[in-house]
């Protein structure tokens, strides 16, 4: 089975992120920051609270249930020199999809591969995007049972208004336990079930937010490598914020001047934009009852029915900075005031919108991270090995029409002329005993009506054999069917990539918490192409 798939529209690639992965022009012209070393030097000149960082990043991760591996990598932050590698993501349920642990993973390798590489302290941060208010992508994720069927999981109990997935609280005792309970049933019972069930119930436990349960979890799953786990939707992290929110309001012209270029030259480059904003977009959201956009009105600004003078707005910052957050184009320069941010990983969304904001920020003074792209993986269980060498199906054909691949194995399976063979028997059958009967009859003319009737029990013993051959056909048919769409459902369910689909707790259930050790060894960090990772040699303790 070839490991590697190369990128493309197949894999849901867009053209930008092709164009990137191949570092080709113009789509590197978006992506100015390239040499980390230069981008480490920058990072020295800017000054950082890095104390409070570190208190604010050890009071989250205690709180996540961190190991001492994770907090002695926070403590490195202290260090003059010190840098961070960040991705991130939604704080989605039960852990969400595998290319959440991807990422994390990815983190882990790249900040000790850079740092003996830089000779300096890298420090691996994932970003839970606590700041999103998007409760139906959080709210669910999708699961393969034992009959590898795509069952979605999800908690329904939306909260009254738009907030913030840091604020939203699991508060609903009877829908949490039914959807941890489908969970349960879904994945079914092995002998990794029971540990695995019992840290899924201590993390998900009514009063928890979206964000610290999947914080706990998270910590839980990675404690081994020493993750580190942010949330932005912290009120502290918000009042060290304050003047860059104000920042957002006080460069409006220049910064709607700025995306406004970058995008037109994305535009006139022939790639698409992955975010669309308005003209009056400012970048920043006010949680205002609800988390809403601050737009601008004239030499106004607007949130919802609510109009603000500039110096009005800025006073509201000053006095309750926890209310506001950046939006998708400045949340990148939201992270890199924040932190020594020298790299970002990103998949092919992330790095499309991160062209767009990459002209930033110079508007505040700070370096531009170097954009690397995530690695891209499928792990291909035994079983699924073994069915796509037996009826010599590529991944590649899995990301087509699945009829085609059925209709392909089909034919090479099973006869096309079956059903011409059989007439032909019949035919020969028929005249063979016309000829024999003839002769009979012509000896003994009363052997005739026994001859006919004779004839009569073979036809009906031919017809029968005949159906019998088809029905076995059709049954074999259906099985061939089901174990092609088995095989669709574990490596490209929901017609997309599985990391970006199939929820961890699907392999933890069935391999145990080695899996993820696996994964850590298995993933090519710095490989641009789509892995394909077999498990045929997987061995679990």
């Amino acid at each position: 089975m070839p490991n590697l798939i190369a990128p493309g529209k197949n894999l849901g690639h867009s053209s930008l992120y092709i164009d990137f992965l191949a570092d080709s022009k113009p789509a590197r012209e978006f992506y100015p920051a390239r040499d980390l070393g230069v981008v480490a030097k920058k990072l020295d000149s800017v000054n950082y609270d890095r104390s409070k960082l570190v208190q604010i990043l050890l009071k989250q991760n205690k709180s996540f249930g961190a190991g001492e591996k994770t907090l002695s990598n926070i403590e490195k932050l202290n260090a003059p020199g010190s840098v961070a590698v960040f991705s991130g993501q939604q704080a989605v349920l039960f852990g969400g999809p595998l290319l959440i642990m991807i990422k994390a993973l990815t983190l882990i390798k790249s900040a000790a591969e850079l740092s003996q590489k830089l000779q300096r302290p890298v420090v691996p941060i994932f970003w839970i995007a606590g700041d999103d208010h998007d409760f139906d992508e959080a709210n669910h994720t999708l699961v393969l049972n034992k009959q590898t069927e795509e069952i979605t999981v999800s908690y329904n109990t939306r909260p009254e208004k738009e907030l913030p997935t840091s604020e939203v609280i699991f508060s609903n005792t009877e829908e949490l336990n039914r959807a941890k309970t489908q969970y349960k049933e879904t994945l079914g019972e092995s002998e990794f079930t029971g540990d695995f069930y019992r840290l899924i119930d201590s993390t998900y436990q009514v009063g928890d937010t979206m964000v610290s349960a999947f914080g706990k979890l998270m910590a839980g799953l990675t404690a081994e490598f020493g993750l580190v786990l942010f949330n932005p939707g912290d009120a502290e992290v918000k009042r060290l914020s304050t003047k860059f929110f104000q920042r957002i309001i006080e460069n409006q012209v220049i910064l709607h001047e700025t995306t406004s270029r970058t995008n037109s030259q994305i535009l006139q480059s022939g790639y698409h934009l992955q975010v669309e904003k308005s003209d009056s977009a400012t970048h920043l959201f006010y949680n205002l009852d609800g988390r809403k956009p601050v737009l601008r009105d004239g030499d106004r600004f607007k949130v919802v029915d609510n109009v603000l003078s500039k110096d009005e707005l800025l006073k509201q910052i000053e006095k309750t900075p926890e209310k506001f957050s950046p939006d998708v184009l400045t949340r990148p320069v939201f992270q890199s005031y924040l932190f020594p941010v020298l790299s970002q990983r990103g998949g092919p969304a992330e790095i499309a919108y991160l062209a767009q904001s990459g002209a930033i920020f110079d508007l505040f003074s700070l370096p531009a991270p170097v954009y690397q792209s995530r690695p891209s993986a499928t792990f291909v269980e035994k079983h699924f090995e073994k069915m796509m060498i037996e009826y010599k199906i590529s991944f590649e054909e899995l990301t087509g029409d699945i009829e085609q691949v059925v209709n392909s194995v089909m034919t090479k399976s099973f006869p096309d002329n079956l059903e011409a063979d059989f007439a032909k028997l019949k035919n020969r059958v028929a005249e063979g005993f016309d000829n024999f009967k003839a002769e009979a009859i012509q000896f003994d003319p009363a052997l005739k009506d026994f001859s006919e009737q004779t004839f009569g029990k073979i036809d009906f013993a031919l017809k029968n054999l005949e159906s019998k051959a088809f029905a076995s056909h059709k049954k074999k048919s259906q099985d061939v069917r089901n174990r092609i769409y088995r095989l669709w459902h574990a490596l490209f369910p929901n017609r997309g990539l599985q990391e970006r689909s199939v929820n961890i707790g699907y392999f933890i259930s069935k391999y145990g918490f080695e899996f993820i050790k696996f994964m850590h060894d298995q993933i090519d960090i710095n490989e641009k192409h789509h892995q394909l990772i077999s498990m045929t040699d997987y061995k679990t303790k």
